[in-house]
């Protein structure tokens, strides 16, 4: 994803392609681009900390957390964060590939575009909550996966 001036794009499309699995130039002028990732960020951090909620409570009930997954797969409870990062919750592996602490960030770039739009995101706002409190617990530098650790039985809770 990019923005800027267009004229600029189009006389750096080619190499930008060739560059890019999916180019995507967004139509507005310089920033848009970041807005978007701000709301892709945003998304994902929401449907992480979902996810984690739903693995949490289904552990605490003595579910199988294997056979949950597969549930949640088949279901409207499907996403591309349970194919990310389910397994790593389980298993407590969180090696970073995106912290919690950039989670905490970006959670907070939406919170600010949202004010300024005179909008509320209850869920983000929950969402960053959670993983402020990471950061502030040392756990920011976890992948955002490691939002498990304030959730699931017998882990970490604050």
């Amino acid at each position: 994803m990019l923005s800027g001036d267009s004229d600029a794009y189009q006389n750096c499309q080619t190499l930008l392609e060739d560059l890019s699995v999916k180019l995507r130039f967004i139509e507005g002028g310089t920033g848009r681009a970041a807005e978007v990732k701000a709301l892709v960020n945003m998304v994902m951090n929401i449907n992480t900390a979902g996810l984690t909620e739903g693995l949490g409570l289904s552990s605490a009930l003595g579910h199988d957390l294997e056979m949950i997954c597969e549930v949640f797969s088949q279901t409207g409870a499907n996403s591309r964060v349970l194919e990310t990062d389910s397994e790593d919750m389980i298993a407590r592996d969180h090696d970073c590939r995106f912290s919690a602490s950039h989670a905490a960030k970006d959670s907070g770039i939406a919170q600010g575009l949202a004010s300024e739009m005179n909008l509320k995101l209850p869920f983000n706002h929950a969402t960053k909550a959670q993983y402020d409190l990471m950061t502030t617990e040392g756990l920011g530098e976890l992948d955002k996966s490691g939002i498990a650790e304030l959730t699931f039985p017998g882990r970490q809770s604050k």
